[in-house]
């Protein structure tokens, strides 16, 4: 009971604490001047909203993380809130915060899932990703696990990132220039500079790895297997991505845009494909997302930019990628085996501070929503996977032989589908074992893009390829389905393969690229594995496939006692025809609440019989109905009426009965004249 209360006085306080809000005020960016909050045409912004009537910002980082645990308590399997400096004994922030961690996923499922993390503002006063990556948060929970209309996304799409992806968010990684509306840490330390690639930083870091934020993100990054990730920023408007500072005279050109990047990454065409595809799925109330404001970080920003965050996560590892080891001082602070992370430094807003009302609501697309899509594109792209989808057959539906029938699937995770059939066949695992298979989509073998469900995402929606075979069975059977697809095959080359050698460095496209990779990383939750593979597959999906068949006829009225004795167990018979002289099951209906399972198989034609005692006195009506090994149900028969007992004379009738069969028994030829009363 006082648990309970307790939870009632905490719930009561964080809704007090949502109805706080603030006025509104006024990247890697050190010289941006833009600093004016986009005007957008409101005339045709959806004005209806669920959920929280506006996306509100918190007054400190003390409320931002009360926001969190408020939903981890409303949500306890699915959302953990922890202080990763604890966890990695890296210290106390100065001033005295705790470096906040929060984990989604469906917990029961275990912790060996695709892992993804975003980090909230390392320069303080930009704080869109900070505020947005909460009100995310909460927008997931209350569309997986409640009633709330999800008019956007699939609910059960939704419940399945929970289900097999891990999320992870740092609330903020500078909490006191969040509380102080600054760039900087209490030091005056810029965050986004002290990180170990091609830097020698002194102030205003204060060195490698100075802050204890760095230090836990450091730790964290090595003890996990982050597929994707990304540090907010405000102060402009850009998708930004490797690298920073060196490798200045390598050139990518986008197969997509003929846009022409220096400081190019040797994963440039994944970074470009992916950014550009991210940009027109996150809209444009920031500001356009294009080729002019998406690429390599120099490129874009206008200066180079050291001790970045983004490129060392990406490149980090250097006894995997040696060409990086002059730009990495592994033998002081060690090699990253945690890089090799697909990683973008988001600049979100022209203004560092947006006014809460530039943030919208679950219907109005401000920056929440761009937050929002941001993540669940980031998520998604985590690993390949395909899923049926409605408007095919379901797992476990019967099928009619003769009788068309679809199966749909969409191929995610990915940006280009090279190769998605079916396999199929009556074995339980077609993935090893098929018969048959259909016809290979390979339409975009070899593009950049093309083949997904992500195809023409565009302002948080998508239209993408949802792929269909129509089958026809003939012979009947149990059938068991896998779709399965080959994924991003040109992505495996990497940008000029002199410089940087031959093989990429995203785990992400290693995955999908490279049957023989394997990495096993020993982490805070455990072993960590990915085992490469270059075929991906769905769940598997049964089907029982009936011959074109006729119901057995209603059986008939089923015959046996119809008086008894409570307590006592009568036999009761009935029997049907089967036009197709298949077997048939009986199911009973005893009258008194009581249904039978499905009895048998009989013969078409021979009795099928049940046996039924009644437990209280009572007038009952028996009825009983028949199925064919395919499936086919007739209606219920007619009933027969029944009495237990009929009167209370009844067991002494009925033992007098027995006596007088056991004399006609013992003496056949005695007793004529009672012989013809009773009718024998």
């Amino acid at each position: 009971m006082k648990k309970h209360f307790l939870k009632a006085i905490i719930s009561g306080i964080v809704a007090l604490l949502l109805l706080t809000t603030i006025l509104p005020t006024s990247a890697y960016s050190n010289d941006m001047q833009k600093q004016t909050t986009t005007q957008i045409d409101n005339e045709n912004e959806d004005t209806s909203n669920f959920g929280p009537a506006w996306y509100n910002k918190p007054t400190s980082y003390a409320q931002l993380i009360s926001w969190y645990q408020a939903l981890e308590t409303q949500y306890p399997d699915y959302i953990e809130v922890f202080k990763a400096n604890e966890m990695y004994g890296t210290g106390t922030i100065p001033t005295g915060y705790d470096d906040y961690y929060i984990r989604i996923t469906n917990e029961s499922l275990g912790f060996h899932k695709p892992e993804v993390l975003y980090i909230g503002g390392p320069h303080g006063d930009e704080t869109v990703g900070t505020v947005g990556m909460f009100w995310f948060t909460d927008w997931l929970m209350r569309m997986a696990f409640t009633d709330e209309p999800s008019p956007y996304y699939s609910k059960d799409w939704l419940r399945w990132m929970i289900d097999n992806r891990e999320i992870y968010i740092e609330a903020s990684h500078n909490p006191y220039g969040f509380d102080h509306d600054q760039r900087y840490d209490s030091h005056g330390w810029d965050l986004n500079r002290e990180a170990d690639m091609n830097w020698d930083p002194g102030e205003p870091t204060g060195g490698i790895w100075a802050s204890v934020q760095g230090k836990t993100l450091n730790a964290f990054i090595d003890n996990h297997t982050i597929r994707l990730a990304c540090d907010f920023h405000g102060g402009a408007r850009m998708l930004l991505y490797p690298w920073g500072n060196m490798h200045s005279s390598i050139v990518g050109t986008s197969p997509i845009t003929g846009q022409s990047y220096n400081y190019a990454p040797p994963d440039f065409y994944f970074f470009d494909a992916s950014s550009l595809r991210l940009g027109d799925f996150m809209g444009d109330y920031g500001g356009d997302l294009d080729k002019y404001s998406i690429g390599t970080i120099p490129d874009t920003v206008g200066y180079t930019v050291g001790g970045g965050i983004c490129p060392w996560a990406y490149g980090g590892d250097v006894e995997t990628n040696p060409v990086e080891d002059q730009y990495v001082q592994d033998e002081v602070f060690g090699n990253y085996y945690g890089a090799g992370v697909l990683w973008l430094s988001p600049e979100m807003s022209n203004t560092k501070n947006p006014g809460q009302d530039t943030f919208g609501n679950d219907t109005v697309a401000r920056y929440g929503a761009e937050v929002r899509r941001f993540i669940l594109h980031e998520t998604d792209l985590a690993q390949p996977y395909l899923r049926w989808q409605s408007g095919g057959v379901q797992e476990d539906q019967i099928v009619i032989t003769n009788t068309p029938v679809n199966f749909t699937w969409q191929v995610n995770g990915s940006m280009v589908v090279d190769h998605t059939y079916l396999q199929y066949g009556n074995n339980p695992n077609p993935i090893q074992t098929w018969t048959y298979t259909t016809t290979d989509h390979d339409e975009h073998a070899g593009d950049y893009i093309g083949g997904t469900g992500w195809d023409n995402a565009m302002n948080g929606q998508t239209d993408g390829t949802t792929y269909v075979e129509q089958i026809t069975f003939t012979v009947p059977g149990e059938y068991y389905f896998v779709a399965k697809a080959q994924v991003d095959q040109i992505y495996k080359n990497v940008l000029r393969p002199d410089i940087y050698l031959s093989n990429p460095y995203l785990r992400l496209l290693k995955e999908r690229t490279n049957d023989s990779y394997h990495e096993i990383l020993e982490g805070s939750d455990g072993t960590e594995e990915i085992i490469g593979q270059t075929w991906w597959y769905s769940p598997i999906l049964h089907i029982s496939v009936y011959p074109e068949n006729e119901a057995p006829n209603t059986p008939d009225k089923p015959t046996g006692p119809a008086e008894g004795k409570p307590g006592t167990t009568y036999n009761y018979r009935t029997t049907t025809i089967d036009p197709e002289g298949d077997q048939v099951y009986y199911m009973w209906n005893w009258g008194d609440g009581n249904i039978s399972q499905w009895l048998g198989p009989f013969n078409s034609g021979s009795v099928g019989s049940a046996q039924k005692s009644y437990s209280t006195k009572g007038q009952y009506q028996i009825k009983v109905k028949a199925k064919d090994v395919w499936g086919a149900e007739t209606d219920w028969s007619e009933p027969l009426d029944i009495t237990m007992p009929k009167d209370v004379s009844a067991p002494f009738r009925s033992l007098f009965l027995q006596l007088i069969e056991q004399l006609f028994e013992r003496y056949p030829n005695a007793f004529p004249i009672l012989r013809h009363l009773m009718g024998q």
